[in-house]
Order: C-alpha cells, then structure tokens, then sequence
C-alpha cells in the first residue's frame, strides 16, 4: 500500500465524522493545517455553474519561512450543489460524476514552487478513477498565526476524466477555490 492510499484512508476518517484525520507516514513537513468545513470549491463553464461545499485536506509551511511546501484535497462528489436543482442530480449520475461508484475526487501535490507572493502546486488530480497531472495556481490571501486562506483559480477540460460526454456541456470548466485552513494541534 502507498503512502498515498493510507492518507487517503485517514480521510475518510475526517468524512466518517471524526474531526481530526488520523496521521500517517505521509505528514507533510513543517507546520500543518487542516482545511476547514466552509471551505469550497466553485464550478463556472459557459451554461452552469455550482460549487462543491464539502473539502477537506491539509496544507503544510515550512518551519522557518512560513512558505508552503505541501498541499493535498479531498472533495466529496456528493457535496456537489449546482445553480438548477435537476442538473445536480444529473450531474450525480453515472452519466456524470458517478457518485456511486467515485465519491471522491482527489489532488495530491508532489511538489510546490514559489514567485513571489504566488505559489504554484504541482501534482495529480484523480476523478472517476482517472488520475492527470496538473499544476495549480495559488495565492495566500490572508496568514495568521494559527489560520490561513489560499484561493486559487485554474481550468480544467471536464472530458478529460470522463465527466459526461465532451458535447454534453460545456467542457471546459473554471474551478475557483477559497480554502480556509487551521493549525493543526
């Protein structure tokens, strides 16, 4: 089993209810912080637009420069509320998300770069069973001493992990996440 795997279990624990994952020898190093529940992830395309309302994860900086040097999410499919009702409900199907069969989507970042006030994670999303190499763009829009909220913008092609037929609905899909995070004890 990888690394991986078992962090991913030790979220499932965070979404069975209990309000600390258990740790693993996955920990990203320096300082660690927990996404919290109000954060989101909205969805924006040409015809609909919606947001994912349950994210958990954790985001870790380094030591001695507050820098972030770790980022990984779990999105519970099923948290997935879109601007008309019936299409939520669509969306859930087998012919979109699969809910049933792939109640989460994953991004585990393998490494972070930083410019600046902007920060770049780079690692693999997984939805629908397809795992894609991505880059995220992200800024630290607020830092306190035990919180955090990172926003980032970026697009992905929805076909791409076989979310519905590429001419279903538009394809291409602006995600736009606020991330508030605290220090974890």
């Amino acid at each position: 089993m990888g690394k991986r795997f078992l962090y991913l279990i030790s979220l499932t624990v965070v979404f069975s209810g209990f309000s600390q994952p258990v740790l693993t020898e996955n920990q990203l190093s320096g300082k660690q912080f927990l996404i919290l529940p109000k954060s989101e992830v909205n969805l924006q395309a040409e015809d609909f637009s919606g947001k994912f309302s349950n994210v958990k994860g954790r985001v870790s900086l380094s030591m001695d420069s507050n820098k972030v040097n770790g980022f990984d999410l779990v999105i519970d499919v099923n948290s997935l509320e879109l601007e008309i009702p019936g299409m939520t409900k669509h969306a859930k199907s087998s012919d979109f998300f699969d809910v049933t069969s792939f109640p989460t989507i994953t991004f585990f970042g393998d490494s972070v770069t930083n410019v600046t006030d902007s920060y770049t994670v780079h690692g693999t999303m997984t939805s629908k069973g397809i795992s894609k190499a991505i880059s995220i763009p992200f800024n630290i829009s607020e830092l306190k001493r035990e919180t955090l909220t990172i926003n980032a913008v970026f697009k992905i092609v929805r076909s791409e992990f076989q979310i519905g037929a590429a001419d279903a609905v538009s394809d291409e899909v602006t995600i736009n996440a606020k991330l508030q995070a605290k220090k974890s004890e």
